[in-house]
C-alpha cells in the first residue's frame, strides 16, 4: 500500500505542476499579447496613392490623345511642310 501511495502522490504532483505551469504560461502570454488594431496610417497612404494613380492615368490618356492628334497632323502634311518640320525639330 505504501508503493501505491507514492505512485499516486507522484502523479498528483505532476498534474499539479503541469496545471500551475500552464496557468502561469497562459497569464504571461495573455498580458504580453498586444491587441491587433487596424493600420489606420497605412489605409490613408493607400487611398492617397490610389488618387495619385488615377490622376496619372488621366494625364497619360490626355497625352495619348494629344500625341494621336499630332500624328494625324504630321501624316496629313505635304513634302514641303514635312521638310520644314524636320528642320525645325533638328534645330531644337
Amino acid at each position: 500500500m505504501n508503493e501505491y501511495n507514492v505512485k499516486v502522490t507522484t502523479i498528483i504532483n505532476y498534474v499539479i505542476l503541469f496545471t500551475i505551469s500552464f496557468i502561469i504560461g497562459y497569464l504571461i502570454g495573455y498580458h504580453t499579447h498586444k491587441p491587433l488594431t487596424p493600420p489606420v496610417g497605412e489605409t490613408v497612404k493607400v487611398d492617397s496613392i490610389i488618387k495619385v494613380n488615377d490622376s496619372l492615368k488621366l494625364e497619360v490618356k490626355q497625352l495619348d490623345s494629344i500625341k494621336d492628334a499630332k500624328v494625324i497632323e504630321v501624316k496629313s502634311l505635304d513634302n514641303d511642310s514635312t521638310a520644314k518640320l524636320f528642320y525645325e525639330l533638328i534645330s531644337k
